[in-house]
């Protein structure tokens, strides 16, 4: 009866029995200060369903605990994952600068880091107008070319942020 107890409320056979085998060696451990009389069938049931009860709380307090640290470790995972993607997109955006020619890259890091018009460009290096838009539209095809595989929605998401932090 009390097996049948415990296992309504675990729905666990082999929990079921240990429940019920501990309540026995409890009542056993304990047996010079619990008095048996007409109320021990009560006590076993009642103490058959704490222990289930304490069980059942047990349980739902590790699953919650193992939900949080899964997710812990997985935001902590995507977290580390994109940082190693933003390193490695800044080494190769910084590779892909790197190759540009040298007047590309001048005018490139002038616009892109100093935040220069493209008239103060020309002013500064004592260019033509149209010798910097020009430029600029090598640089950034020459870029575009170089970091094609890069170049997913997300990727270029990441740049143009990149771009924005850094520059």
């Amino acid at each position: 009866m009390l097996f049948r107890l415990a296992f309504r409320l675990v729905r666990e056979e082999d929990v079921a029995k240990d429940l019920v085998q501990n309540v026995f060696y409890q009542l056993w451990k304990n047996r010079d200060s619990v008095e048996l009389g007409p109320a021990t069938r009560s006590y076993l049931y009642k103490a058959t369903t704490h222990a289930a009860l304490n069980y059942l709380e047990h349980q739902k307090r590790t699953r919650v605990r193992q939900q949080e640290y899964t997710q812990q470790a997985s935001q902590q995972t995507l977290r580390e994952a994109d940082q190693l993607a933003e390193q490695e997109l800044r080494v190769r955006i910084q590779q892909a600068i790197d190759r540009l020619p040298p007047k590309c890259r001048v005018i490139f890091l002038l616009s892109r880091q100093e935040g220069l018009s493209y008239k103060q460009i020309a002013s500064q290096l004592d260019l033509s107008l149209k010798t910097v838009e020009n430029q600029m539209g090598i640089a950034l095809e020459k870029l575009r070319q170089d970091l094609k595989p890069f170049l997913t929605r997300e990727f270029l998401l990441m740049i143009s942020l990149l771009l924005a932090i850094t520059w």
